[in-house]
């Protein structure tokens, strides 16, 4: 640990939002999409930062007894040593190969028979009355095959987004989907969604005493992906912290308001990502305010038990640690809310270098940076060194504050012109590089166009198909980098939509619903369907030789374009008021029952029944 004594109550306050520094109301948040295309020009050259530099730039007798001076020095990195490559061995290069990485059978299996004792300690509940009218009095176990439909479905419904659950399995011509309902009923799936449960109730420790978890019923899944997203791909240098939301407007003591993100309350997850691709490589969900959870514990077996490093220092440095990047010569880019000196001296001693915009109230940072002692011009820039650390000022539209130790002192030209000012735009290093590799978005949030997310009054259920998705976007993202190189786009729907399919088809024991095939009811019913009918005998014609004349079944009898094999049916009897011939008693009975009768008498035969005025 660096020998620097933190204080520790004014950053938490800070970092939480809970500073009184009324200078802070006019932070910089992000950059604007004009911001970002300036820096996808091209660099002519980099000039020191001095030059850009007001002539009133002087250094603070508190700045130098801090250890900030206006003299750069060069930087010394450690090289990165790390290699982006896929860390397994897989048998395949399918969508659901990738898919399989994250969420296997054997999860699967663990989650299958979750959910069965689950139902099972309900059903034998004594306390519990089920309504007449209740699915839980028609549930039946749930098999590993059935599992996979029922996830399968829950993706596929990412792709084809209604605002009602049930509306997936409408009957009603303008909003029908009949692939939900020709796989699952959806009882059966509302069944499901119901019970659905991952860990067994009955060994978790309750609130108030030791080893209470949080998070215990969901920590199965959190565990698995967890480890798996940083064993299986190794990333590249470029990294980026930042934080994403689970949304959930339920009852939750760690739910969190967050205004700046799109699903504004929610449940908070600390996220490192690749920052070219958007990768997950870990995070750690927000649970209370003391940061009691397993990456502070990695972090304090680094600072040491004693330290007084802040909350977030310890959550950013324990989660770079659990999954292995720290000593590899990673850069790691974020945002304000996590940038602070100690937290970047420390990952510095971890040969691990950061670059962020910064909150100007933050603890150590340089007087001349943290007051507005002076008032910048456009394009404008301060700087202050002390040792590894660079904080810099610069005005555009506003103040932008940077604190870096991957950067020299110096400013970008690009080769752009500002409409404005005729001049080529120059921005500093660290700038152009942040927008560069941040983007000025989320990626995660950017590829997350679909969403597994639906609705449920459990919060964990809520967290897992969040997480589900991260897997589903973490598979896609590798296959993209390692799938089958055949010259073929790879649409992000597309693999989704693959990854649904092989799940159904490796169902081959699922029971499937009874679905009527057939023309639908259009208008009122047929009156072989609403009137009276009887059977009787066929009348014989005037001078037949037959007294009891034999038709062939109108209802049973396969269309003569198809009987290649299939024999005639013949019967005597027939219905007066239809006028048509019917085996009785089962066509008959089936014929005035039922509006699709041939499927039920003829469930094989591809072609439509025939129309009810025929």
């Amino acid at each position: 640990m660096a020998d620097v004594n933190w204080s520790d109550d004014e950053a938490i306050d800070a970092f939480f939002g809970n500073s009184d520094d009324d200078d802070d109301d006019d932070d910089f948040e992000g950059f604007t999409e004009e911001d970002i295309q300036h820096v996808r020009r091209n660099i002519i050259e980099n000039v020191p930062m001095s030059d850009f530099a007001p002539e009133n730039d002087r250094d603070i007798a508190a700045d130098l007894g801090a250890g900030w001076s206006r003299d750069d020095v060069d930087v010394v990195l450690a090289p990165f040593t790390g290699e982006p490559t896929l860390n397994i061995e897989m048998s395949g290069t399918l969508p659901i190969d990738f898919f399989k990485l994250f969420v296997d059978d054997a999860f699967l299996i663990e989650l299958t028979i979750e959910t069965n004792l689950y139902a099972q300690n309900k059903l034998n509940n004594p306390d519990l009355k089920l309504k007449d009218h209740s699915r839980m009095k028609k549930w039946q176990p749930v098999s590993i095959d059935e599992m996979k439909v029922f996830i399968a479905l829950v993706i596929a419904m990412e792709l084809v987004q209604k605002n009602d659950i049930q509306l997936y399995w409408s009957n009603d011509e303008a909003d029908e989907t009949p692939f939900f309902r020709n796989h699952m009923s959806r009882d059966r799936f509302l069944a499901i969604l119901s019970n659905f449960h991952l860990t067994n109730n009955d060994l978790q420790v309750q609130r108030g005493q030791v080893g209470f978890d949080p998070l215990y019923k969901i920590r199965p899944f959190l565990n698995i992906v967890l480890d798996r997203f940083s064993d299986v791909y190794s990333p590249e240098k470029n990294l980026c912290f930042d934080e994403a939301t689970c949304a959930w407007k339920g009852n939750q003591r760690f739910r969190v308001y967050n205004p700046a993100k799109p699903s504004k309350c929610g449940i908070k997850l600390y996220q490192v990502c690749e920052a070219s691709s958007g990768y997950c490589i870990g995070f750690n969900i927000y649970t209370d305010n003391t940061g009691s959870s397993a990456c502070v514990d990695y972090a304090d077996t680094i600072l040491g038990e004693e330290n007084k490093c802040s909350t977030t220092t310890r959550i950013v440095l324990g989660l770079m640690a659990r999954c292995g990047l720290l000593d590899k010569g990673h850069h790691v880019y974020m945002h304000n809310y996590y940038s602070s000196p100690e937290l970047f001296t420390e990952l510095h001693l971890q040969n691990t270098y950061a670059c962020g915009t910064l909150r100007k109230n933050r603890l150590g940072v340089p007087y001349v940076i943290k007051k507005p002692t002076m008032k910048l011009k456009q394009s404008e820039t301060i700087f202050r060194r002390n040792q590894n650390l660079l904080a810099v000022k610069y005005h555009d539209k506003q103040d932008v504050h940077m604190l870096s130790t991957i950067h020299k002192a110096t400013v970008s030209v690009l080769d752009k012109v500002d409409c404005n000012t005729n001049q080529q735009v120059a921005k500093p290093t660290c700038i152009a590089d942040y927008i560069a590799v941040m983007g000025g978005v989320d990626l995660s949030d950017q590829i997350n166009h679909y969403s597994c997310l639906r609705k449920t009054s459990k919060w964990y259920k809520k967290l897992f198909f969040h997480l589900l998705n991260v897997c589903i976007i973490n598979a896609y993202i590798l296959f993209k980098k390692f799938g089958p190189n055949d010259g073929c786009k790879k649409e992000h729907q597309a693999f989704r939509m693959a990854v649904c399919e092989s799940l159904l088809s490796e169902a081959v024991t699922a029971p499937r619903p009874y679905v009527e095939r057939g023309r639908k009811s259009v208008g009122v019913k047929p009156t072989r369907l609403t009137d009276r009918h009887f059977p009787n005998y066929i009348p014989a014609k005037p001078g037949a030789k037959r007294a009891r004349p034999l038709r062939e079944c109108f209802a049973c009898n396969v269309k003569k374009s198809l009987r290649e094999t299939s024999q005639r049916k013949q019967t005597s009897f027939w219905c007066e008021e239809c006028k048509v011939a019917l085996c009785v008693p089962k066509c008959f009975q089936v014929y005035h029952t039922i509006q699709n009768y041939r499927g039920v008498l003829l469930p094989g035969e591809e072609n439509s029944s025939p129309s009810d005025s025929e």
